[in-house]
């Protein structure tokens, strides 16, 4: 590792004297002083890197060393060129960072970026680049040891010079995956190598796949053709390093095609050429990231490319670039790879005295922006990451909340205990002006001591009044801490909504790195209609609304493939061919409309054309002869439209290249469903068809509100909820067995939420309010009951599957501040299966069976302790405890939920047990509730009062276990009987 450290060191030596050079050097002599260095660095570094032991690193000097030679004495200029882009020295440093940090992973992918850049004049060879990123990843003292397996990998791959790059990808024997497939790249490519080709080509195919087009069109500049064909080299050499062997055969056809002088004025047919080749492209680069096979094109737009090479080459010898373009036909070798002249030459030879320079167009990629590319799991750890940090937040604040609810009852309980010391104080004040009162006996005269106290103040004045007087000041005291205390548990809530506050400016700027254009797929689109143009004989055009809108990458990538499916039916199934709409007095060309937009929390696409519309009668009719309905079902028109969305679906007879396989609308269905997401269908005959798909803008974290019902709780994504309402008793209307509510002059049914999900609950009484959530589906507005409404939180949606059918309404699950795990419905899915009737309703249960198998029992005391001690007993006996905190509070649980039976205490603030108990007597649904008072006041006339007022059983403090389940056994025995 120290040699490896050393060499780290040469290599920056080299780098820095390179880069210290002058690249902008005019004079003769100072040019070739500079040049001379340059070489002279690369000579020595050669003999270091054979003194280290670095063969790859050697060869690569080498490579670099040759080319520098042979421009030395011809082309001077062309050195200074790649000293100024830094390709001389760049390199080097990359390798010596690789060398220093040997485990990470990044630095390879990036020195192979460097090496294939496309400033260099010629590519590298595979072989070498493979043995100089294999001889980095070893250390150094083991290479003898490698050597074998290097040799091993040398004899597999012979060496080459470069200018035999391109025949020997057409001469070489494929690996077997490419002798099936001459669409995929060689089975022993290093990995680091095929991963910086599919970083780095994408863009380059794109950016080809642009300039292209605008040379098809006749509206390029001579530099954006050049820079079309040094892309096309680019990528030749590219595809060639990893073995894909079609790609490398296409772009060197592309690249002859480009070299020829067809700036000024196309011949007629080759834009056609051009623009398929361009669409040909960007088709294979996609075949092969998804392993398929050559489009059908392929073949036909090599020997077109090649006609028109040579007929261009014969028409105009003296006006083509000096590049030799040899014949070539389909099957034959790729030719060798030229040289290519510096840019600065190729701009002096090809650019006319008389032309103007070159626009700088809008489309020209930006040169002063920095990138970091970051791999998609590492943005997907981090979302995991502040998706935890959101709950363990909510966590947080919720405890903080309970803390300050503590706090508050700290402070009416020191508020009580103020209270009974003023009356205290009261009593005792009392005693002593009785005692100060009482008449004084002849023989006890009034006496005073040496201070001047009377003698009968003093004795008034004793230890009583001086403990109450401490106490006091105690509680003084206590209550001053109170209010400290609360003070700092509200300081902390603030802190704590300030750090949520950050926690959804984090996740949304995490979010929004996973965020990418609409734009990014505006050229496979536009590609798509073209090509089924081409292949239907049609003719459309595409307009695309909303191409800046940023969608979460997930969401994006799987709307492409159904929208280029869509695409697809737009034109062979929707646009009429020409003389068909010339007939009918439309455009020849179709129209295509593409609209993105963001509603709330939702994105919405909209496809339409103006083509023939949905054949209604053509659709129920196939499917009446699939058996999808029966002959005399009544169908509505949209019911129709959505009957190509089952599987299989076609209106076609025959197959052809686009339609009538089977593949239909129901891929483009669970696509959407699958993203969560609505889909409807509208057509006019004759007019058009439109298709509507909305999608949640991100899977993976939302604002959610929180409900319960049937006892459960659950969460329903904010951005489904229309509206939230609360409907008083006399807004209910009853018919039969059916419950409506009129909302904005509509009567709306209201469903159950826990029916929906299939839960059993018992039937809400009308006779009091309810509250409901609005919910517009694609057909109507829904009225959902639930028991409770929960304030609405951030949440982070966890997916279920594969362990859970998504097709029930539940897209995921979420963990709540206090540990448990609620459901997140999809409500929108759920009520469309209502719709279709794939789901029914629950069953509704009577009040009868709606006893909790745990007895509720109602504690009612002011005192926390002992309300603690009997919720402790009470759980270890297997009850459920509620508890209260004086009557008032207790009569508030017993309108809210059921309860079996009530302990309750004698005295308590605001009402106490007496009041409670008469109270519960004189209510008709709650008078058979049995009620045990368990106090400490324990005569015979508290006992009298508390059975007058309709007490059961009195038991005192403090109390016993066994003796307390023996009465909770008897009473709600006695009460069940009842």
């Amino acid at each position: 590792m120290d040699d490896a450290i050393a060499f780290a060191e040469e290599l920056e030596e080299v780098a820095l004297q390179l880069s210290s050079l002058n690249p902008l050097a005019d004079d003769p002599e100072e040019m070739t002083a500079t040049v001379a260095s340059a070489v002279a660095e690369y000579e020595r570094l050669s003999m270091t890197a054979a003194i280290y032991g670095m063969e790859g690193v050697q060869q690569t000097v080498e490579w670099v060393h040759t080319m520098l030679a042979s421009f030395q004495a011809t082309l001077p200029e062309a050195i200074l060129e790649l000293l100024q882009g830094g390709q001389l020295f760049t390199w080097l440093e990359l390798a010596a960072i690789a060398l220093r940090e040997p485990e990470e992973p990044t630095h390879l992918p990036t020195l192979t970026a460097a090496l294939l850049h496309e400033d260099w004049p010629e590519p590298p060879a595979p072989t070498m680049l493979e043995t100089l990123l294999l001889n980095l990843r070893q250390n150094p003292h083991a290479s003898n040891t490698e050597t074998p397996n290097t040799e091993a990998l040398h004899a597999e791959t012979p060496a080459q010079e470069p200018a035999d790059i391109g025949a020997d990808y057409a001469t070489a024997t494929p690996p077997p995956q490419a002798a099936e497939n001459p669409l995929a790249w060689d089975a022993d490519i290093h990995p680091e190598l095929l991963a910086a080709y599919l970083q780095e080509t994408p863009g380059q195919v794109t950016e080809a796949t642009r300039l292209l087009h605008l040379i098809a069109n006749g509206s390029s500049t001579p530099e954006q053709k050049r820079h079309a064909s040094r892309l096309a080299h680019t990528i030749k050499g590219a595809s060639g390093v990893v073995g894909v062997e079609a790609i490398a055969s296409f772009t060197h056809r592309l690249e002859d095609l480009l070299d020829l002088n067809i700036a000024r004025h196309l011949p007629t047919g080759l834009g056609d050429t051009l623009g398929a080749a361009a669409d040909c492209l960007a088709t294979l680069f996609d075949h092969l990231l998804e392993h398929k096979p050559l489009p059908d094109e392929y073949p036909t737009l090599l020997a077109e490319m090649d006609a028109w090479g040579q007929r261009i080459a014969t028409e105009q010898p003296g006006e083509q670039e000096p590049v030799a373009t040899p014949e070539a036909t389909v099957d034959q070798p790729t030719p060798a790879i030229p040289v290519i002249t510096p840019d600065f030459l190729a701009e002096d030879n090809a650019t006319d005295e008389n032309a103007e320079p070159a626009p700088q167009t809008s489309h020209s990629p930006p040169t002063s922006n920095t990138h970091l590319s970051v791999p998609i799991e590492t943005v997907q750890r981090l979302l995991n990451l502040a998706g935890e940090l959101i709950t363990s937040t909510s966590q947080v604040a919720e405890h903080a909340q309970h803390t300050l609810a503590f706090g508050k009852q700290l402070q009416q309980q020191d508020e009580h205990i103020r209270q009974m010391l003023e009356t205290l104080g009261e009593t005792i004040g009392q005693q002593s002006a009785n005692r100060v009162t009482r008449p004084l006996s002849a023989s006890n005269t009034k006496r005073l001591d040496a201070d001047g106290f009377d003698q009968l103040e003093m004795e008034a004045y004793n230890d009583l009044h001086s403990a109450a007087s401490l106490l006091t000041e105690s509680v003084a005291d206590n209550r001053e801490l109170t209010h400290n205390l609360q003070q700092q548990i509200r300081q902390i809530s603030e802190q704590i909504y300030r750090q949520q506050r950050l926690q959804r400016q984090l996740s949304e700027a995490i979010l929004r790195t996973r965020l990418v254009p609409v734009q990014s797929i505006v050229a496979r689109v536009e590609r798509t209609v073209r090509e089924t143009c081409r292949r239907t004989g049609k003719t459309a055009k595409i307009s695309i609304q909303g191409q800046n809108l940023q969608i979460d990458t997930d969401i994006l990538q799987g709307l492409t493939a159904p929208l280029l499916h869509m695409l697809r039916n737009a034109v062979d199934h929707g646009i009429e061919a020409m003389n068909e709409r010339k007939a009918l007095g439309k455009d020849k060309e179709g129209h295509i409309e593409l609209r993105f937009e963001q509603k709330g929390g939702q994105i919405h696409l909209t496809l339409s054309d103006d083509g023939q519309g949905l054949d209604t009668e053509r659709i129920r009719a196939r499917a009446i002869e699939r058996g999808l309905v029966t002959a005399g079902q009544t169908l509505g028109e949209e019911d129709v439209l959505r009957l190509i969305l089952q599987p299989g679906f076609t209106t076609r007879d025959k197959v052809s290249e686009i339609s009538g396989r089977g593949v239909g609308m129901d891929v483009v269905q669970s696509a959407v469903e699958n993203l969560q997401g609505l889909l409807q269908i509208s057509s006019i005959p004759g007019q058009g068809t439109s298709i509507r798909v909305q999608v949640p803008i991100t899977l993976l974290a939302t604002n959610a509100l929180l409900v319960r019902t049937a006892g459960k709780l659950v969460a329903i994504p904010g951005n489904t909820i229309h509206q939230l309402l609360y409907a008083a008793n006399h807004e209910h209307i009853q018919e039969n067995d059916n419950w409506f509510i009129h909302h904005q002059e509509q009567k709306l049914e209201v469903i159950q939420l826990a029916r929906l999900l299939g839960w059993q609950t018992e039937k809400p009484d009308l006779r009091k309010g309810h509250s409901l959530l609005l919910v517009e589906s694609e057909h109507k507005l829904y009225a959902l009951h639930v028991d409770e409404i929960l304030p609405p939180r951030d949440i982070v949606i966890k997916s279920l599957t594969p362990w859970l059918n998504l097709t029930q309404g539940v897209s995921g699950a979420c963990i709540l501040a206090n540990g448990s795990v609620a459901p997140v419905l999809d409500l929108l899915r759920l009520l469309r299966h209502f719709e279709h009737g794939t789901i029914t309703l629950g069953n509704t249960i009577t009040a009868n069976d709606t006893t909790p198998q745990r007895p509720h029992i109602l504690v009612v005391d002011d005192s926390l302790s002992n309300r603690k001690s009997l919720s402790l007993m009470l759980e270890n006996m297997g009850y459920h405890p509620i508890t209260a905190i004086d009557g008032l509070n207790a009569l508030q649980h017993l309108h809210e939920q059921p309860i079996q039976l009530i302990l309750t205490d004698l005295e308590m603030p605001r009402m106490n047990g007496l009041e409670m108990a008469q109270a519960i007597r004189i209510w008709p649904e709650k008078r058979h509730i049995p009620i045990i008072m368990v106090t400490s006041r324990s005569t015979q006339k508290h006992r009298q009062m508390a059975q007058e007022a309709g007490i059961d059983d009195y038991l005192t403090k403090p109390v016993n276990q066994e003796t307390l389940q023996t009465q909770l056994y008897k009473w709600l025995r006695t009460q069940l009987a009842a």
